[in-house]
């Protein structure tokens, strides 16, 4: 009698386990987070608002920034140098749990992972920066672009099936290329992972795919260009564009001025 041959195994696929943080940190990205809105809220109330120009620029150039940052982290390099090695690490396991990392970790914890290069950004910025309006108003950009812009075009890129209803409109700056397409997102999900890095609209990556392929990239090189633009980048374009005009009010007087109405009125 024939015996029937044991079925094969398979090996099994590693789960995806994701990292923890302590209630103390999640905690204070809450803050953070409640804090940004604040900022952002003031200052379009308040001022000084960025004008339309530097508002776009700071857009696409988010776009430049994370291209870079997204190269560096997802070079195995990147995991030997402290400090990055952990942001690395969650970086190149997105290749092997795609969706577990975006829709499985959340839109709001996406973007409390970038809480710690916020701070480092806006820290550098205000040391060597002018500390006036235009560097307020360039910092909140930054930090609104290439922290949460990032997050919230990757996301989107991977959860297209969400843009429905009220969220509808998404689709639409996906497919004008204003948000990362999620086509055009897949095609850096294909090993060996070697294009399209932008991750906020992706019109970066049209120019930026010959300098970060393979045969030309230079790991080193791209660390160094990320590293000074984290740190100077701000300070750079404060020189270079029209500055800001400074808030004509603030809370504190228009209170104030309420008063002082009221008190005319009586």
């Amino acid at each position: 009698m024939c015996k029937t041959p044991p079925p094969k195994k398979f090996a099994k696929k590693a789960r995806f386990v994701p990292p923890s943080n302590s209630e103390l940190y999640v905690y204070f990205c809450n803050l953070h987070h409640v804090g940004m809105a604040l900022w952002t809220l003031y200052t379009i109330v308040f001022g000084p608002r960025p004008y339309l120009l530097m508002t776009v620029g700071m857009y696409l150039y988010s776009d430049m920034y994370s291209a870079l940052l997204h190269s560096v982290l997802d070079d195995k390099k990147a995991l030997a140098i402290p400090g990055i090695a952990p942001v690395a690490k969650g970086f190149q396991e997105h290749h092997d749990f795609p969706q577990e990392t975006t829709s499985g970790k959340g839109l709001l914890v996406l973007c409390s992972d970038t809480v710690r290069i916020q701070w480092v950004c806006a820290i550098f910025s205000l040391l060597i920066g002018r500390r006036d309006s235009t560097t307020f108003a360039l910092v909140l950009l930054k930090l609104l672009c290439c922290a949460y812009g990032t997050q919230f075009g990757h996301y989107y890129a991977h959860n297209r099936h969400l843009c429905v209803g009220w969220l509808k409109p998404l689709s639409w700056l996906q497919d004008a290329h204003i948000l990362l397409p999620p086509s055009h997102h897949w095609n850096h999900h294909k090993a060996p992972y070697s294009k399209n890095f932008g991750i906020v609209s992706g019109l970066s990556n049209f120019f930026l795919n010959p300098v970060l392929h393979p045969d030309n990239y230079q790991f080193y090189v791209i660390l160094t260009l990320w590293t000074l633009f984290t740190m100077f980048d701000v300070a750079v374009i404060e020189q270079l564009v029209p500055q800001v005009a400074p808030a004509t009010s603030s809370i504190f007087s228009a209170v104030a001025n309420s008063t002082i109405y009221s008190a005319i009125e009586l």
